[in-house]
Order: C-alpha cells, then structure tokens, then sequence
C-alpha cells in the first residue's frame, strides 16, 4: 500500500522493480550509462529527488495546474479533490473502461483534464484484501471495543468513509492497541492533502496510562488561557483520552523513523466535536532517551550537571507537547469559507 502511494517514477522499470530484492540482479541496473549525465559516467538507477507529490498526482502537475482545476469544480468535488482519501490522476492515463461513469454515460475529456479517485477505489485490491482480515481479527477478539474499531475499519477501508472507525479508535479500551488507515500527510509535500496508510500494535500499559491522565483532564482550562481572543476559543474541549503503549509492530508510512507519541485523528469534523486522543510509545521513549539523548548529555553536559538528565522530565515534556495538539483552532474562516488551518498555511508548514 506505501508504495504504492510513493513508487513516482520507478514504476516505470517493472523489470527493475521485480528484481528488487537481489543485489546480485541490481548491479546492471543501478550501474546502467545515463544519457545526458556530466561528470560522472554512472549513477544508481534512482530518481535523485522524490516527487513532491509522492504518487497522489500526476508526476507532471504542478500547483497552478492542480488550483486553475479546482477553481472549476464544486464546492463538493473541491472539498474531494483536497480530501485525506483521494488521489487525482489525468483522464489519458485511465483505460477507456475506466472512463465510464456509474450511469453507463462516457466520460469523454481532454487529455489536460485531472480526475478525482478514491483510494477505496484506487488501491481495492489491497483495501479488499486488508477488510477481509480486519473483520477475520474482529471475529476472534472479546473486547467490545476491539471488535467494533476492526469491523468499522473494514468497512472504512471499502466505503472511503473514516468517520466511524475513527470515532471507534478515540473509544478503544483494550489491552491489546490498535492504529490502522490513512491518517499523517507528510508524504505529500506538494499540498499535505493526501494521508497514507499507517499500522500500530501494541500492549497498554494501564499504570502509565493513569499516571499521565492528569494532563488530558486539564485541557480545557489550558484553552481557556490561551494567548488569544476568546472568539477564537472553544468552552467544549473534551479531556484527550491518552493511552501508553509498548509497541510491538508499526508498518507502513511509521516503519522508518520511529515516533515517540502521536496524536489523532486529523479529521477537523471530530477535532471540532471531540477533540483528539494520545497514543504515548513508551518502550520507543525510552529507547531513544537510553541510546540517543543520554549518549549526546553524556558528550555535552558538564559532569555535575548530568544528575539532572533524567528519563521522567524528558517523558513528561512529550506528553505535554502532545496534549496542546488537541487545543487551539483547528479551522479557520476565509471569504471563501471555512478551512483546515494546515491547508491555509501551506503543505508542509502546520
């Protein structure tokens, strides 16, 4: 499914791609003369720059081409062609097949003209595949709560439609932790429209769960004090469930860099109506505080300083840092109307 979402160009070489996984069968490949090239007389066969549009758009659009589209569309198709869950590709690059639209009419267009595509749509054999397991794994599960997030993720996986499932993730309460769909839109550096899949799975740990409750059960006070005009501040924010786990799997968009903490869903709709909920990494926290920060303390830090280097500080700092992602205004109000505030900014400045 990941690459799938970020293959761009290499796609291209199905035979490069079917030999991936072999060194020995990559050495023609990756040492092949490039045309063109100065300086050097060979380069691997990669891209030198990722497409900042990872594979959501076509490779040759840009953001005038992408804004002069939208401009034409609906409100409804403009608020789908920005959507978490679709990717926008170009009529000519869709089989004739696929240019029929549900009512059997042609959907005849020039070869300049973009398309809106659901993921539901766009990756259904993986979807298909991913549904049938979820509700397998809900089948076996005896947590209410565990089975129901399973069964709405299955369903969401087919129908494009998170709402419940996300609504089922912010209420799980089960020893065994579950993060799975599209949610973090790093990957598409050209607007941060388009979110990619994600998997988490870990075991909650209930004794640092309720040792750091006390920080979600103050957030509406930490709203109402905020530096900023009272209009701008919401009277209903809802303590932010917080959950400590000890991962045990990530896949997906998580598996390179590891995450300490994370804070979702991004759904504006339940940020608005519910807040958002926690998930703390502690096993990853304190592997990066032992291997990482305590090594750079150890080099930096004054010898009777270094006493004051202590894990709980550092951990108490995340959970801070995670809480104030679920206040403040999430939304803004343009002449044109309402907007996600990261759309307003930017991609790749919220």
């Amino acid at each position: 499914m990941t690459y799938s979402m970020n293959r761009s160009c290499l796609d291209e070489n199905k035979a490069f791609l079917s030999t991936a996984d072999s060194a020995v069968q990559l050495l023609t490949e990756a040492t092949k003369p490039v045309s063109g090239w100065k300086g050097i007389e060979y380069r691997a066969a990669f891209p030198l720059h990722k497409p900042p549009g990872a594979n959501f758009y076509p490779p040759d659009m840009d953001k005038a081409e992408f804004e002069l589209w939208k401009s034409k569309l609906t409100d409804k198709e403009q608020n789908d062609a920005t959507g978490f869950f679709t990717v926008i590709k170009r009529h000519d690059s869709l089989s004739s097949s696929s240019l029929t639209q549900s009512d059997g009419s042609d959907q005849t267009k020039t070869k300049d003209d973009l398309f809106i595509v659901p993921y539901s749509k766009e990756y259904r054999p993986f979807l298909e595949k991913a549904a049938e397991l979820l509700e397998k794994a809900s089948a076996c599960s005896d947590s209410p709560s565990l089975k129901n997030l399973l069964r709405t993720k299955a369903n969401a996986f087919l129908s494009n439609d998170y709402y419940e499932s996300d609504i089922a993730w912010m209420e799980l309460d089960s020893n065994l932790d579950l993060t799975i769909g599209p949610y973090e839109t790093y990957e598409d550096s050209l607007f941060s429209y388009k979110a990619t899949f994600e998997a988490f799975v870990g075991i909650r740990d209930d004794t640092a769960t309720s040792q750091v409750k006390l920080f979600g059960d103050q957030l509406q006070d930490l709203e109402k004090n905020l530096p900023m005009d009272n209009i701008f501040k919401s009277d209903s924010i809802s303590a932010a469930p917080i959950r400590v786990i000890n991962l045990l799997y990530n896949a997906g968009d998580v598996k390179g860099p590891q995450t300490i903490a994370f804070n979702l869903p991004n759904d504006e709709r339940i940020v608005n109506e519910r807040g958002t909920s926690m998930v703390m990494l502690k096993n990853i926290s304190e592997a990066k505080f032992k291997h990482i920060l305590k090594p750079i303390a150890d080099a930096c830090i004054r010898e009777e300083q270094k006493e004051y280097v202590d894990f709980e500080p550092y951990y108490t700092h995340i959970v801070c840092h995670e809480c104030c992602h679920g206040i403040g205004p999430h939304s803004i109000t343009l002449p044109s109307g309402t907007s996600r505030i990261p759309f307003s900014i930017g991609g790749g400045k919220s």
